[in-house]
Order: structure tokens, then sequence, then C-alpha cells
């Protein structure tokens, strides 16, 4: 399984790759920082089974790439996962009309970030799956 993992954030780069090492080592991380990284990766190699993307990027935004993402025909099947500290609401509406398949509110504590990503990874993401009802869609376990 290959995941690509865009995010500007050193520190949440790196407790991502460690709270999915610990689910699953298998996982192949390829980490993007911005949109151009983005969209260089998925030039070269759409061969992704999921994205995971910040809403807070430099040069465009996460909800902008989403967009882009869903819009393009050899791109829009792969699952995108928004991720972010955002817990507005216009955001999390944005994303699920946009065609994410969850909203993860990056959690404080690296036990809940690891719960969050078994949540996302209880799912086979090698086969197409649909996007989960609205009152499934967002992960919070920021403060829990």
């Amino acid at each position: 399984m290959r995941v690509l993992l865009v995010d500007d954030d050193e520190d949440d780069q790196q407790a991502f790759s460690e709270a999915l090492q610990k689910i699953n080592p298998a996982v192949e991380v390829v980490q993007a920082r911005d949109s151009r990284e983005l969209f260089l990766h998925l030039e070269r190699d759409a061969g992704f089974n999921i994205i995971f993307m910040d809403i807070n990027l430099p040069v465009d935004d996460g909800k902008k790439c989403l967009a882009e993402i869903k819009s393009k025909d050899p791109l829009k099947h792969i699952p995108v996962i928004m991720y972010t500290v955002s817990s507005d609401e216009k955001d999390i509406e944005y994303s699920y009309n946009s065609g994410a398949h969850y909203y993860i509110v990056k959690p404080y504590a690296h036990i809940n970030f690891i719960e969050a990503l078994k949540r996302v990874f209880a799912t086979d993401w090698t086969v197409t799956q649909p996007i989960p009802q609205k009152e499934h869609f967002v992960i919070n376990l920021a403060f829990t």
C-alpha cells in the first residue's frame, strides 16, 4: 500500500510516519510539502492508494488541491483524507462536498493520533471505497 502525505510541517510529517509505522509497517509513505510537490508526485505516478492532505499548505491550500484532484479523470479515484488542525464547519462541509473520504482533526496526543489512523486504516484502501455517511466523515480525537 502506498500513501502520499501532503503536509508542510516536518513535525507533523514525522508524527504521521511514526504512528503509521506502529499500525502497519508495510505501508510506504511518500511526502510532499506543498501543492507543487503533490502534483509532481501525481504526474510521475498516480499509483497511490490514498492521499492525506493538510488544508493549510503553502502555494495552493489543501481545499484547492482536493478540488483539482477530484476534477481530473486519472486522479479522481484516489481517496483523499483531509488532515488538519482546523475543525471549522466550513472546511468540513467543503471537504465533504468536494469528495474527500474522511476529515481528521490532528490530535495533540500521539496515542489519539494512532487511534485516528487506526480508524482510517481499518478500511481496505486497495479497493474502491464509497465516501462514508456525513455522520462518520469527521474523525476528531484532538481533545480526548
